[in-house]
């Protein structure tokens, strides 16, 4: 993880994750067959608590396109690339990917949750 230097952003959130871009691989037609085991593995990811975020990119119709993104916790680059690389879409040589370290520094989430009728609503 970097250290970040005193400046305009000192008294911002500034908290680590971990982007994972993931884009079309060498082996495109592998991805409909592994959709299921792509899935259960972002589920145990996110129950243990390593995934933030994920889906995919929308393209001009509003359809997923071919590329998503996951966001992820991780002590390191290295740890982060692990997670992907455990990604069925990955291993399969689906899709590819790319690790970028980013740190937040702004921003807000809204979450309500209703007990009664297990909705949520994120703003």
């Amino acid at each position: 993880m970097t250290a970040t230097a005193p400046g305009p952003t000192a008294d911002s959130l500034r908290k680590q994750f971990f982007v994972i871009f993931s884009d079309p691989g060498p082996r495109p037609q592998e991805l409909v067959g592994q959709i299921p085991a792509h899935l259960k593995y972002l589920t145990g990811l996110e129950k243990r608590g390593a995934l933030l975020m994920s889906g995919p990119f929308l393209d001009t119709s509003g359809e997923p396109g071919p590329s998503g993104m996951l966001i992820v916790r991780a002590t390191s680059t290295e740890e982060a690339a692990v997670l992907a690389a455990g990604d069925p879409f990955h291993s399969s040589g689906a899709r590819t990917f790319r690790v970028e370290e980013w740190q937040v520094h702004q921003g807000r989430i809204d979450i309500a949750v209703d007990f009664s009728d297990r909705s949520y609503h994120l703003r």
